[in-house]
């Protein structure tokens, strides 16, 4: 078990989970979504801790693993895929715009993106 602070960052809970790898300004923060936070948003009082499993930590990292920021809604998401099209290249996308884009896209052009759920690169369970 591991200790980690509790936040209240804009109205939502959020565990601390520390400084990103790459950038000592940027926290790693978990509200049921991963997010990251600049160090200015995580510098907020503690209002509690909680101790958390090896394999809680395990799954909260598959969410950074397989999600990210949409960059089409800007939200952070415990997945997304690569957009469906060539002009977004490097572009990812969560199930929700996904879900909005493929309907639209069948409607105006009748043709047909894939299910969101049938990417095969994402990692599944605690390894």
């Amino acid at each position: 078990m591991e200790k980690f602070d509790l936040k209240l960052i804009g109205g939502q809970l959020v565990i601390d989970m520390g400084q990103t790898a790459d950038d000592r300004f940027k926290h790693i923060g978990y509200n049921g979504q991963p997010a990251i936070y600049d160090f200015d948003e995580i510098c907020v009082p503690i209002i509690g801790t909680v101790e958390l499993s090896d394999e809680q930590i395990k799954k909260i990292g598959l969410a950074y693993t397989n999600g990210d920021k949409c960059d089409y809604c800007e939200e952070y998401t415990d997945k997304v895929r690569p957009s469906p099209f060539m002009a977004d290249a490097g572009a990812s996308m969560c199930k929700e715009c996904w879900d909005g884009t493929k309907e639209e896209y069948a409607t105006s052009t009748d043709e047909h993106i894939g299910d969101f759920e049938d990417y095969p690169h994402w990692k599944e369970g605690a390894e």
